[in-house]
């Protein structure tokens, strides 16, 4: 059967015009040509190049925020960022207060009296002891004391936490510190808030 070029041209591609090609079509007997086969191929568009410099990678940055903005991620405002904190939203929480046992460890610090509560009045002592060396027995026996107190707390609490099913890896210090840290504020200064009162079971 013969074998007719019907057309077989390459458009040169512009920046948004496809790339066009056309096979060649077959002539049935009669003169008849049959039916083209086209084939097109529509060039993608060119990625974008990465940033070469700290501005225009500072400027994509801003550009996908705007992206996220619009998707639908609403930014906080202050308020809503302060009442977040008050309340304890997880999503606000910085990482030293985030997960169940710190949770926990708040609890049991806002529902008992401990020593820790008074650190703030007698701050003032300490830094007399550290200044005056007569009296430097004083602060060095306040750190004792203090240490000896967060210790026993952070096993209290990790013991809780334990018999609760919340698994943790954090030493008992460690948790006591975190306990004596919120302890020696005021109750109405603490964030998160507390939110049990004081002698209620946790």
């Amino acid at each position: 059967m013969p074998t007719v070029n019907l057309l077989r041209r390459k458009a040169s591609p512009g920046p948004s015009e496809p790339q066009v090609e056309v096979e060649t079509a077959e002539v049935g007997q009669g003169g008849k040509k049959g039916r083209p086969t086209p084939k097109r191929r529509t060039s993608s568009a060119p990625a974008a190049p990465a940033p070469k410099t700290r501005k225009e990678a500072m400027a994509w940055q801003k550009q996908q925020g705007k992206r996220a903005s619009v998707a639908g991620q609403k930014k906080m405002t202050s308020a809503e960022y302060r009442e977040a904190m008050r309340t304890g939203d997880p999503r606000v929480l910085p990482r030293r207060d985030a997960g169940p046992v710190r949770a926990l460890a708040r609890d049991w610090v806002d529902s008992h009296r401990m020593a820790s509560n008074y650190l703030l009045l007698i701050f003032p002592i300490y830094l007399v002891g550290l200044t005056y060396r007569p009296l430097l027995p004083i602060p060095l026996l306040m750190i004792v004391l203090f240490a000896i107190e967060w210790i026993l707390t952070g096993r209290r609490i990790k013991k809780l936490a334990l018999d609760r099913g919340l698994q943790t890896n954090e030493g008992a210090f460690g948790l006591g510190f975190y306990a004596g840290g919120r302890a020696y504020f005021p109750r109405r200064w603490r964030r998160p808030a507390p939110r049990v009162s004081l002698g209620e079971q946790i």
